[in-house]
Parts: C-alpha cells; structure tokens; sequence
C-alpha cells in the first residue's frame, strides 16, 4: 500500500518526470551506444517491468532512467554498495562488487557485452532488493541472476591487427643510397611496423647487371641501408630481420646483363 501511495504522489506531483516511468517509450527508444551499452538498455528495462510488477516506482524510476541513459550512449556507472542502505548480504555484495568492478573496468564489456550488462543490472537489483530485506526469494532470485551471468563477463584477446600489405624501396643503378623517396617509403613501413605490433623482414635484391657475386654485395648493401634507416624511423633492432638474395629473385625476369630498377630493391614484409 506505501508504494501504491508513493506512486500516486509521484505521478500527481512529479509529472514533470513522468518519462521514467515509461517502460515502453524508453525500451522503443533507438540505440546510440555500443554493443554493451545496448545491452545495457534492453537489461535495465527488464530490472524496470520487474519493479512496475512489484509497484516499487521509486526502483521503476531508477533502473528505467538508467535504461534511458544506455539508450543514449551514456556511461552508466556501476552502482556502489555505499548507495544502498544494505539489510542482507552485505559482505557478499561487498565481495560482488570488487569482482564485477574489475570485469567492467577490463575489456570484458566488449567481449561478452550483454553476459556483462545481465551481470550489472542483476547485481544492482540484488542490492535493491537486500536493501528492502523483506523478500527473501526475491533476493534470491536477483543473486542467482547476478551469480549466473557474472562468470561468462570476463575479458578475453582482443583481435590482432591486420598484418600490412608488404612496402618495396627501389635503388637507382649501382648504388645502395636511401634517397628522399625511399626514406619516405620506409617511414611509412615503419609505421605500419609499430602500429601493427609487426616485425619486419628485409630482402635485398639486385638486377641482372654485372657480376653475380659483385651484385650479391650489392644486395646486402642495400638490405643493411634500409634496416639502418627504418631503425632511425622508429622500429626496434630487435624486430628487424635482414637476409639479400643478390640477382636470384628478379621481380621482373628478363634475362642476364639487363639494367632493370624494378629489380633493384629491398622488399619490406611483417610478421608477428
């Protein structure tokens, strides 16, 4: 009967809040959060019409608010145990709640969103309900409910970034020299190194002209220029692997003695 009195006062007197109150109108509103916060909205609904069906408007009013502010893409903070006049279970909501703190201040609310949301919005309805202290199977239930969805919110691996696609320095004839254009080549492959946690793998290559063995020098030449010029770039020694191949692997295979760029280079390929 109170809270059928409380109600009465709220809608009489608080109309100006009536918008908490609207189960339907705040489950209809369209999402602009992300994956957890989505959740968030469709959970905390659930936790209102809960409420609505004991007549507690003062809970309707909360958990639907905060559905409201999940539908916005708002953060909504985990409530505290201090919020809550506690009757029962108070060391193990105390106990719950650094475990689910820690959860959601990991990753896990974007690898297992809605396990994570099912176990924010059952943990603050098992606060609400020990705080009243007068419904032990509803405390129960709101425990269980916390209890079950808590073990599957936890942080795993967040996906590997895409491996860069392979970047190629090009020399001109008879020469080892990093020109302009090249150390921009290379600082971009450094990038792509470091921002893709990669190591990087050097291949010296050289054309066709000359001696075999004059132009397998002339390879690691240009493989030991690069590797010194994407170190200055940014990327550490120790994820720099060189090797040369001299003239034994043209790009474009066109025969002995022929002066080809194409061919004179060092390829830049990651891996991890």
């Amino acid at each position: 009967m109170k809270k059928l009195m409380m109600c009465g006062v709220a809608l009489a007197v608080l109309s100006g809040c009536a918008s908490n109150y609207d189960i339907a109108g705040v489950a209809a509103m369209a999402d602009k959060g992300d994956a957890f916060a989505q959740a968030l909205h469709k959970r905390y609904t659930e936790r209102a019409e809960f409420e609505r069906g004991e007549g507690n408007w003062a809970s309707v009013n909360f958990f639907n608010t905060r559905a409201k502010m999940a539908a916005m893409g708002q953060a909504v903070a985990l409530q505290a145990p201090s919020e809550r006049g506690r009757k029962e279970d108070q060391d193990a909501t105390a106990a719950a709640y650094s475990e689910l703190s820690a959860a959601l201040n990991s990753n896990a609310p974007q690898m297992t969103p809605d396990a994570c949301a099912r176990a924010q919005t059952w943990f603050e309805h098992w606060m609400e309900q020990s705080a009243e202290g007068h419904q032990a199977d509803d405390i129960a239930e709101a425990r269980a409910g916390y209890e079950a969805a808590i073990p599957e919110c936890k942080p795993g691996m967040a996906a590997a970034a895409p491996m860069p696609e392979p970047f190629i320095v090009y020399f001109d004839f008879d020469s080892f020299e990093v020109n302009a254009k090249a150390m921009e080549i290379i600082s971009m492959a450094a990038a792509a190194a470091n921002n893709a946690g990669a190591s990087v793998v050097l291949i010296g290559h050289a054309d066709t002209m000359g001696d075999g063995d004059y132009n397998m020098g002339l390879s690691r030449a240009r493989v030991n220029a690069v590797g010194n010029a994407i170190q200055e770039a940014g990327v550490d020694r120790m994820k720099v692997k060189k090797s040369h191949a001299g003239e034994t692997s043209p790009q474009l295979d066109k025969g002995d003695q022929v002066n080809e760029r194409m061919n004179r280079r060092v390829e830049i390929v990651f891996e991890r």
